[in-house]
């Protein structure tokens, strides 16, 4: 039996569907352990649809956190356990753009449709009626391992190991649970570029990807700021510079004392 570890956000810049299917297509049957956040969802679609169609017996194993589309892949297992301590999130698909009216009414129809399609795999799995799922989504849902189980999103318990707790930050999503948050150390101020990061993402509910646009939005381009080593833009859109421009100013001077 092959073990695959999906520990990491689902897409480009994490485990995507390519490197997913190339260790899927020489394993018979297979363990899938997930510890992750989401992320792409037309990479996690893909994902879950070679685990439906491969050939192998699938056991899913939720031992941190299975939250958006990572909550979608963790449907394909013929067996799906969860942790007692783990979590299990359903919501909503969302995304960034910019165009005018009629670009973002197209852009709601698209979102509409892959909250069906998600709705549907859920529902199919769980045996629960496509309306109650769709309140789920809609309210951001977070379950534990009994809760998830219960409501026929995991098929087993499993004993829980001390080192199963997710360790991303999820602080992007509004209805977090609060044992998932980061504790701050001895109420001390952030100290490196990254924990400003992680301050102003907790602020504003940015996701890390953005926030990195952010940075790089708010330098300027033909500064000697901007390096080779910078990571590329994701899923970023457009950032206003206008409508934030209070939020510029106190970022931009607290990451630049903190370099």
């Amino acid at each position: 039996m092959t073990q695959i570890d999906l520990y990491d956000e689902i897409g480009t810049w994490g485990v995507n569907a390519k490197d997913f299917r190339s260790r899927l297509s020489d394993a018979g049957d297979v363990v899938l352990r997930i510890n992750s956040p989401g992320g792409d969802v037309f990479d996690g679609l893909t994902m879950y649809n070679d685990l439906v169609s491969h050939a192998g017996k699938v056991r899913v194993e939720v031992v941190g956190v299975a939250a958006s589309i990572a909550s979608i892949i963790a449907m394909a297992g013929d067996e799906i356990a969860i942790a007692n301590n783990a979590f299990f999130m359903i919501h909503n698909s969302w995304t960034l753009g910019i165009g005018n009216r009629h670009d973002f009414n197209t852009l709601s129809a698209t979102l509409g449709k892959i909250d069906d399609a998600m709705a549907r795999t859920y529902a199919s799995r769980t045996g629960s009626g496509i309306r109650s799922i769709k309140k789920m989504m809609d309210d951001e849902t977070w379950l534990t391992g009994s809760e998830a189980k219960d409501a026929g999103f995991a098929t087993e318990i499993l004993t829980a190991n001390d080192g199963t707790k997710a360790r991303f930050d999820l602080s992007v999503f509004g209805g977090m649970p609060s044992s998932l948050t980061w504790p701050e150390e001895n109420g001390s101020e952030p100290e490196t570029e990254r924990d400003w990061e992680r301050l102003a993402m907790q602020d504003a509910g940015w996701s890390r990807s953005r926030m990195r646009a952010f940075k790089r939005a708010i330098k300027s381009p033909a500064g000697d700021e901007r390096t080779t080593t910078d990571e590329p833009l994701r899923d970023a859109g457009e950032v206003d510079l206008t409508a934030l421009a209070d939020a510029v100013k106190a970022v931009s001077a607290a990451l630049k004392i903190a370099k």
